[in-house]
């Protein structure tokens, strides 16, 4: 063995040992990156929209009385940012198994238990029927969140990159209850709106002869 084998068998072994530490990426992640650039444009196009529809809507969300929508309404960003900071981490380039599952594991836990602090505040006095729909999704959030913290914890202890087809279910299923939630979020807001509106419609009606008569 020459000395230029030597070297070149040195470099492959730390190429190896690189990759085992999340410095390299296994060619197994470069097959996702469609799905997740999908899952983080379609997350990011989502939350743009969510901030523009309730931007129309603040009169009725900034009142204390609607807490519980606001509430509901950080649950839905917070589940979307959380879609767009995985897709962002399978992304990345040369992307490894410890690396990916560490960001995963850590980010599966502090938006979960961001949600958890969410859910426990005391809400506002919203539709009964509204409020145990949200209530539902807001479980099954936290199925995903504890879906994705024992897969990334089982490519932490195994090193397996093929752990990461557990999260498909997770992100179809966290992204299609965001957009239901969001839905809701906003025909809820509307009604209200619409409430509001009846409400101070006889108001105006009582003032107008008053006004005819100036």
């Amino acid at each position: 063995m020459t000395a230029a084998d030597s070297l070149r068998a040195v470099a492959e072994a730390g190429g190896h040992a690189a990759g085992a530490l999340g410095v390299g990426g296994p060619e197994v992640f470069e097959g996702w990156h469609e799905f997740y650039l999908l899952a983080g444009t379609a997350a990011v196009t989502l939350v743009g929209l969510l901030f523009v529809a309730l931007s129309f809507n603040l009169d009725v969300l900034i009142h204390e009385s609607r807490a519980h929508l606001l509430a509901h309404a950080r649950s839905t960003l917070l589940t979307f940012s959380y879609l767009l900071v995985v897709s962002l981490g399978v992304l990345i380039p040369h992307q490894g198994v410890i690396m990916l599952g560490m960001l995963i594991l850590i980010a599966s836990f502090v938006f979960g238990t961001i949600h958890v602090v969410q859910t426990r505040r005391p809400g506002g006095g919203g539709d009964p029927r509204f409020e145990r729909g949200m209530r539902r999704r807001g479980r099954i959030f936290l199925i995903g969140y504890g879906i994705a913290a024992l897969s990334s914890a089982g490519m932490l202890a195994t090193r397996t990159p093929q752990l990461l087809f557990e999260m498909v279910p997770v992100v179809c299923m966290m992204l299609g209850t965001a957009v239901g939630v969001a839905w809701d979020l906003l025909v809820e807001v509307g009604k209200m709106k619409a409430k509001m509106a009846g409400q101070s419609a006889p108001e105006t009606r009582e003032s107008d002869p008053r006004e005819r008569v100036r």
